[in-house]
């Protein structure tokens, strides 16, 4: 499938298994930047804290930056059920092919 990572000439159980710690890690990945303590600084911003010319400026720029973040983050989970979805692809056409049902 395109956009999914190689497995070579692996046995279609090992790649299955390694297209699941590949969505593991993206999940992870994409756990940690929802958890990034830098998406709550747009709440530090404004008038009280800023000093300069446009507080209102800043506070856009932190938000736009929270915001892609957080899609990169739905970006990585949508890849990583992807990793999971053709993974058990994978699972039921070699269960087909040895005849498990």
């Amino acid at each position: 499938e395109p956009g999914v990572p190689s497995t070579g000439e692996m046995p279609p159980t090992a790649a299955a298994d390694q297209l699941r710690r590949r969505a593991g890690a993206l999940h992870g990945t994409a756990a940690a930047l929802q958890q990034l303590t830098a998406l709550g600084l747009h709440l530090l911003a404004g008038p009280e804290t800023w000093v300069g010319p446009s507080p209102q400026s800043c506070l856009q720029d932190l938000c736009t930056r929270r915001n892609l973040l957080l899609a990169e983050a739905d970006a990585l989970e949508a890849e990583a059920r992807r990793f999971r979805r053709v993974a058990d692809e994978i699972d039921a056409q070699a269960a087909t092919a040895s005849g498990v049902q």
